[in-house]
């Protein structure tokens, strides 16, 4: 007998103890059915006996061991089975160890038989990696899904009480019969509330687009020499010592949204300023259907290990006491989304030599929206229903 045929003969057998297994797992498994507990179980064996009796080649087969097995139905299975045991709260060493179990089952099951004399083993438990795979990268792709929802949830729900911070501390620092005392602690708790407002407002442009969205943006017709200048004006108040030029060449106009781009401004010239000293020097400059904007400074260069992950979260942090930075290590890859949602790019060089510069090119005129991201979209309706049932869950928790 092949080992397909008596995982088939002994399949009743087979999921009992699986769910006999399914059942030390305390305390998750309390006051749980037999069928709670057996979840897609007859399935994953129907794929499994499916797999093994397939034709396979010696390339498939080391495409197999690699992780680069064709999708089917283990791929489908280990996805679904993922999503329902993440939403019924499984760790995922704890899903790891279903699979565990369930092939030293099988395994002791047929050698008590029939030893293993042409290697089915060796193929089963082929089988059970390649869906055990994809049920741990699901489960891990669904769980980080669910703490930026988190996230957003959470940045989304500071922002009111901030803003009452913001406005009452404003009132008081500009209210004609308050002392200079107490003026002083409402302009710090301005400052500070502002600075968190700042880094609220990171966080969940960060959980945006960690959820599959870009930055959204408004566009209008502007001037970003306009927002260069004011960048520069409120920077000039925060660093009164230090130098920041502004030279704009031709016309530096286009179709962009001014708050972000003023965001993406701002963050590399307090960047320029925190990492590199003054003077700082910006230049606006009409290259035909794009407009180019230049932050550049002589200080220290980056480390050439760094630039090539200078625009991922955290790749630089905050030094201590710095105003304008985010405080999340956000700002740069902040700005790189937001001059990708307009279409443009953003590059940054830096050598001992020519200092630091960081490029921005942006389209005078947003290019026609791409269609939204397809991957993902033959994913089983069950799973996707599971993870929705997750997500709903974690929000209203």
């Amino acid at each position: 007998m092949r080992l397909a045929e008596f995982i088939e003969t002994h399949h009743a057998k087979i999921i009992q103890e699986w769910v006999e297994f399914a059942r030390t797992i305390h305390p998750w498994s309390d006051d749980k059915a037999d069928r709670e507990l057996q979840d897609h179980a007859e399935e994953l064996l129907t794929a499994i006996v499916a797999d093994m009796e397939k034709l396979q080649s010696e390339a498939q087969q080391a495409d197999k061991s690699k992780g680069l097995a064709s999708r089917g139905a283990l791929v489908s299975i280990g996805q679904v089975h993922a999503a329902e045991r993440l939403e019924s709260g499984f760790k995922l060493d704890q899903l790891v160890s279903e699979y565990r179990a369930l092939r030293a089952s099988i395994v002791r099951m047929w050698e008590a038989e029939h030893g293993d004399p042409q290697g089915e083993l060796t193929r089963f438990n082929e089988s059970i990696d390649e869906t055990l795979a994809e049920a741990a990268a699901r489960y891990a792709d669904l769980l980080n899904h669910t703490r930026e929802q988190f996230l957003a949830i959470l940045g989304h729900d500071l922002r009111n009480p901030l803003a009452a911070v913001v406005l009452g501390a404003t009132l008081l620092a500009n209210a004609e019969t308050i002392d200079d005392k107490h003026a002083r602690v409402a302009t710090r708790i301005l400052n500070s509330a502002s600075r968190m407002s700042r880094m609220v407002n990171d966080l969940l442009d960060l959980a945006r687009t960690r959820l599959g969205s870009s930055i959204p943006i408004h566009l209008a017709s502007m001037d970003l020499s306009a927002v260069c200048r004011q960048v520069i004006a409120e920077l000039e108040v925060a660093h009164p010592d230090q130098e920041l030029r502004l030279e704009s060449k031709g016309d530096v106009s286009g179709d962009w949204d001014s708050d972000r781009l003023t965001q993406v401004v701002s963050n590399l010239v307090a960047n320029a300023l925190q990492h590199g000293g003054s003077p700082v020097s910006l230049l606006a400059r009409d290259e035909g259907e794009q407009v180019w904007l230049q932050v550049h400074n002589d200080g220290p260069p980056i480390p050439e290990t760094a630039l090539g992950t200078i625009f991922e979260p955290k790749a630089r942090r905050s030094s201590e006491g710095d105003r304008n930075a985010s405080g999340l290590g956000l700002g740069l890859y902040i700005a790189r989304e937001v001059v990708s949602a307009h279409g443009g790019t953003i590059e940054a060089a830096s050598t001992a030599k020519e200092g630091t510069t960081f490029s921005i090119k942006l389209p005078r005129h947003q290019p026609a929206k791409k269609r939204p991201d397809q991957a993902g979209k033959n994913l089983e309706v069950a799973s996707k229903v599971k993870m929705e049932a997750v997500f709903d869950r974690k929000a209203k928790a």
